[in-house]
């Protein structure tokens, strides 16, 4: 992607665009050009809060550690008002600013005690949102994570769709030895964090044979975005981000399956549709995000597909709900 001969974008749509195809091209000189001039534009004082988040990001993912920290800190020194205007904003970069401390001063496996045990996690400045939380030496999102222990059985067989690094299947790995964790996730830098941290922590009982693919309800491909920060990967439209292989659900299920987590941006129930004659046979637990502003349509549609709530949690935008077969 070149800027030359062509005028730089002007609206926020067209430099969120704009950074995000630099980004999944990686050409990041590019994207810090682009987040500089918005900048500058000041089209907002919430655009320029998520321009100054983002390029913090980049930087931070480009080992430039000094430069993190000068973002990081001009911006939270002082009377900042940062953190009362801009919350988002504000967790970004004190997330930016830590993982840049801990990986400046040479660390790059944080250490997270569980149930007894010490998980491992990779630190790669790629996935600030739960790194933040693994080098504070706690679990990302840990009530979801107990949810699923409270209804998990011992041996169970779980998939979980959107794996991410395995923050979540490598704490019920290592909590219930005896079960066995399937796991998937399309995009291949955050597989490469996933199988370093099935590795740091010796487990055998994850099954990491179906990565670089993403579920759905049939084969085919999607594009995604790969963002800076992995955790924000998304599914694009054509021609933004590169073509994965999916696979129907149906041809990769086992020989059963007691437990689904879902995490798989916005295509749960197409996915549970297309499998709903399975999960009925094998009684199925699910869990699952809903939004808190579609929560009703939601759990209707759940309970249109003959899906029971049986426990929930509350977080600040969604809830995690846990379903079975009536």
């Amino acid at each position: 992607m070149s800027q030359e001969n062509t005028p730089p974008p002007s609206t926020h749509d067209q430099i969120w665009t704009s950074v995000q195809v630099a980004e999944n091209s990686e050409n990041f000189d590019i994207a810090e050009e682009i987040l500089s001039k918005a900048i500058r534009q000041r089209i907002s004082p919430e655009h320029t809060a998520l321009y100054l988040g983002e390029l913090a990001l980049i930087n931070l993912a480009r080992k430039r550690y000094d430069k993190v920290l000068d973002i990081c800190g001009s911006l939270l020194g002082g009377d900042s008002e940062i953190e009362a205007r801009h919350p988002n904003l504000h967790f970004n970069l004190l997330a930016c600013l830590e993982i840049a401390t801990f990986l400046q001063a040479g660390g790059d496996v944080a250490e997270v005690p569980f149930h007894g045990h010490t998980l491992r996690f990779a630190i790669s400045g790629q996935n600030s949102e739960l790194e933040f939380q693994h080098i504070r030496q706690k679990l990302y999102e840990p009530e979801e994570v107990e949810l699923i222990l409270k209804h998990m059985g011992e041996e169970d067989i779980v998939l979980d769709l959107g794996a991410n690094v395995g923050n979540h299947a490598i704490a019920l790995a290592t909590a219930r030895p005896n079960a066995t964790i399937h796991v998937f996730e399309p995009i291949k830098k955050t597989c490469e964090l996933l199988r370093r941290n099935i590795a740091l922590n010796g487990l055998t009982n994850i099954d990491a044979s179906n990565l670089d693919i993403a579920v759905d309800s049939e084969d085919g491909f999607l594009n995604m975005v790969q963002r800076i920060n992995l955790a924000s990967s998304r599914e694009a439209n054509e021609g933004i981000g590169p073509a994965i292989p999916k696979r129907a659900l149906r041809s990769l299920w086992p020989e059963r399956v007691d437990f689904i987590k879902m995490d798989v941006e916005g295509a749960e129930l197409r996915i549970i549709k297309s499998v709903l004659d399975l999960i009925r046979r094998d009684r199925t637990k699910i869990i699952l995000e809903c939004y808190k502003t579609t929560v009703e349509q939601d759990f209707a549609d759940l309970a249109e597909l003959g899906l029971e709530q049986i426990d929930c949690i509350e977080r600040s935008a969604v809830f995690n709900v846990l379903v079975q077969p009536k």
